[in-house]
């Protein structure tokens, strides 16, 4: 949908068996808007992992993942705005993943 105007790319690494990180780059040829970008998974354990990001534009996301049974899992995440921290805007989300 970007029409070839968007150009990116992405490195990711697994740093040891709980931590993997990951860095995002993008350039945009028609506005010349280059995005940055860094995120973190961390495993807390085999059912329980915790997620941050952060890129150019100020926004922070975390994120917390448990496996409650098999088949069941539920997340909890946030996107904040740093640039409008008291202002407000800011996102939470619920999700709750039901498989068969």
């Amino acid at each position: 949908s970007n029409d070839g105007r968007e150009f990116g790319g992405l490195i990711y690494q697994r740093c040891n068996d709980r931590l993997e990180t990951a860095v995002q780059l993008s350039w945009a040829s028609g506005s010349n808007a280059t995005k940055f970008g860094l995120g973190a998974k961390y495993d807390l354990d085999k059912d329980a992992c915790v997620r941050a990001k952060v890129n150019n534009q100020s926004q922070i996301g975390l994120g917390y993942q448990q496996k409650l049974r098999d088949g069941i899992t539920l997340t909890l995440s946030t996107l904040i705005d740093g640039k409008s921290f008291n202002t407000g805007g800011h996102k939470i989300g619920v999700a709750l993943e039901l498989e068969a």
